[in-house]
């Protein structure tokens, strides 16, 4: 019995034909699959090009250990599923694809381009531990399951951009070569996931693009090799929308990651282990909590957070100060989230030039910004018993009208003197001459400096309450 026999016999009784090796026509299996019936192959070579261009096939479509001499052609092909798994040919060109299944192509050896776009998979995508030497085009891709990439290789570039996917997408353990066009290793910009996107310890040669992408689940980059390529960035989250994301790159990652604008509601970074090639971007940045994973055994303090930020954050925007302290409250760490707006405004004053550093330096030491009004207490005893040990010491004043002048009080004289706007009647009544009027001159200097700090720490204080 001749091979296309032997085909077309298993294909009428829709059961599986094992070449091993032998090569049967392509063109012969594309008039075959018109017909009725179930083409279920394994081990052939197939010769010539199978072009399935518009056809509509209403059984399975398994080839699975083939190895195709030309790129199968699937445009604008209505398959019920499709599998290729272990299968070795030039490409797959699949532009307008409806699949009611699965499209799985699990071990794929492709030497080119997969092209999918726009295609419409109603199942699952799935590509696990395949190697393709160009690039995966899933653009505009309609896909009611998941798209799986795990232990994958994409040489030039995985490209899921504008692409809505019901489930989850995984890349996990992949590598993704950059796209010698956009120079991205993954763009899925404006993705619309309906699950989660995971990325552990994937390896990305080139910009990871998340520009807008709305995932309803979480977005995880544990371990991720992040390398942004001639100055590009290593990964771009502006605008993203997830309700967990976690960011935690491999000590090996090079590149700036930017935040820009994204939304999540739980934030999970390790600014402690925080990779020294890579910079972050988080102008514009909101999320509802920092947390931890579950796997964590030791969290990070305010203080090595604030480290981090000074080290590793770009642009000096100070709403990320904001966010932080507002994550800190809403986790009970009040202490920690005022550590947090104190170095806030001490950048705001420094940005201000020499004046305005000077004057948040006064305030930072005063009384913390307003954030540790304590501090003005403490400075109003240490300056009230330093001036009255001076004057107990040099002896009472000339007074002003002998007659009249009240009794010597060095205390009394001292907090009149400190005070403005309080009068006890003592600092009008002496008259202070040489080093005793110098002392006096910087008590006063000091409580209007107390004072003006204290009402500008007050207003910032009934800001906070407003807002």
């Amino acid at each position: 019995m001749t091979i296309k026999s032997r085909v077309r016999r298993a294909y009428r009784a829709g059961t599986r034909l094992d070449l091993a090796g032998r090569t049967v026509d392509a063109a012969f299996l594309a008039g075959l699959l018109r017909e009725p019936g179930r083409l279920d192959l394994a081990g052939a070579r197939i010769t010539g090009a199978l072009d399935l261009t518009g056809a509509r096939i209403e059984a399975p479509l398994r080839l699975r250990r083939c190895v195709f001499e030309r790129e199968l052609c699937l445009n604008h092909a209505e398959l019920l599923s499709v599998n290729l798994d272990e299968c070795a040919l030039p490409g797959i060109e699949a532009d307008g694809l409806r699949v009611a299944g699965d499209f799985a192509g699990r071990d794929l050896a492709v030497g080119g381009d997969i092209w999918m776009l726009p295609a419409r998979i109603d199942g699952t995508v799935e590509l696990d531990r395949s190697v393709v030497r160009g690039s995966v085009y899933l653009q505009r891709a309609e896909v009611g399951g998941g798209v799986i990439v795990r232990d994958a290789t994409v040489v030039k570039g995985l490209r899921l951009a504008g692409s809505r996917v019901g489930g989850n997408v995984d890349l996990t353990r992949s590598k993704c070569g950059a796209a010698t066009d956009t120079g991205a290793a993954v763009n899925a910009g404006g993705m619309v996931v309906g699950g989660g996107f995971f990325s552990h310890d994937l390896v990305a040669d080139g910009e990871v693009n998340l520009i807008g992408t709305r995932v309803a689940g979480s977005i995880t980059l544990q371990r991720a090799v992040l390398r942004g390529r001639e100055g590009r960035h290593a990964l771009l989250l502006i605008e993203t929308q997830a309700r967990m994301l976690t960011v935690r790159p491999a000590p090996e990652s090079t590149g700036t990651i930017s935040l820009r604008d994204a939304r999540v509601g739980r934030l999970v970074d390790d600014p402690v282990n925080w990779p020294e090639g890579c910079r972050v971007e988080l102008d514009g940045l909101t999320y509802e909590r920092l947390t931890r994973r579950s796997e964590d055994v030791d969290g990070w303090t305010a203080g090595q957070r604030l480290d981090w930020m000074a080290r590793f954050t770009t642009g000096a925007a100070l709403g990320p100060y904001d966010q932080l302290a507002a994550a800190l409250r809403r986790d009970g760490r009040e202490q920690e989230a005022r550590q947090v707006l104190v170095v806030r405004e001490r950048l705001r004053h420094r940005a201000k030039g020499r004046l305005g550093a000077l004057w948040g330096a006064v305030q930072n030491v005063t009384i913390g910004f307003g954030y540790r009004p304590g501090r003005a207490l403490l400075w109003l005893l240490a300056v009230v018993a330093a001036s009255t040990g001076w004057f107990a010491w040099s002896g009472p004043l000339r007074a002003v009208k002998p007659d009249e002048s009240p009794t010597w009080d060095p205390f009394l004289y001292s907090v009149d003197v400190l005070v403005p706007l309080v009068d006890l009647g003592h600092d009008k009544a002496w008259d202070p001459v040489g080093a005793d009027k110098a002392v006096t001159l910087a008590v006063m200097a000091a409580g209007w400096i107390l004072a003006t700090t204290v009402v500008a720490g007050a207003g910032r204080a009934i800001n906070r309450g407003g807002q």
